[in-house]
């Protein structure tokens, strides 16, 4: 994790869940995240299984130019990330896992952004699990809500088990580990490296 605002919000959601896979989302307080709020999102299945945003805070929205709410997650991604974004989304709500990710995105101007990403699992009760997630820019350049992005593109993406992360090492040496029943999509690129599983999203070589 590099961005303040990450650690934070990571560090705000390991203490509510003191121990447990999830904290309850009646435990998540907005004053208490009030500055990271419109960075915020949440995501849940709907009835045919497939992800969306449930809810989508001002800077999400204003950075695709369009209200994102009840709209399926993959939407706002590359066609050829969908895959493994989805995959990335479903380890969250299913198996616990949180998610770290590094994405960009250009808008339709061609001018480019970059993305921090954390999905983080919630207990909404039975049945009814979903993920609490943040998009937190990089660099906020200037034009970043007024040019909307076209699509964003994944980059590398972490599964990150909470029970191996040190509490106060959140760097390149934390412990980052699969969930082991999570099977990657079909068409998903996929490729293990010691204790990390990275999903490749396709960067070009250019950068």
């Amino acid at each position: 994790m590099k961005m303040d605002g990450t650690i934070a919000m990571f560090r705000y959601w390991d203490m509510l869940r003191a121990g447990r896979p999830a904290p309850f989302r009646t435990e998540i307080d907005p004053t208490a995240i009030k500055g990271r709020l419109p960075d915020t999102f949440i995501l849940e299945f709907d009835t045919a299984a497939e992800l969306r945003f449930r809810l989508a805070g001002t800077n999400v929205c204003a950075a695709f130019g369009r209200e994102l709410r009840h709209l399926a997650f993959a939407e706002i991604w590359r066609l050829e990330d969908r895959n493994a974004v989805d995959a990335l989304g479903k380890a969250t709500l299913t198996q616990g896992a949180v998610v770290l990710a590094q994405a960009h995105g250009r808008s339709r101007q061609g001018r480019p952004a970059g993305f921090e990403l954390l999905l983080l699992p919630l207990d909404a009760g039975p049945g009814r699990p979903r993920a609490m997630g943040l998009a937190t820019p990089l660099e906020r350049p200037f034009w970043l809500g007024a040019h909307p992005l076209a699509t964003l593109e994944l980059d590398e993406a972490r599964l990150i088990d909470p029970k191996a992360m040190p509490a106060l090492d959140l760097g390149k040496r934390t412990p980052s580990l699969a969930p082991q029943d999570l099977e990657p999509a079909e068409g998903d690129r996929t490729r293990r490296v010691r204790h990390l599983v990275v999903l490749d999203g396709g960067k070009s070589q250019d950068g």
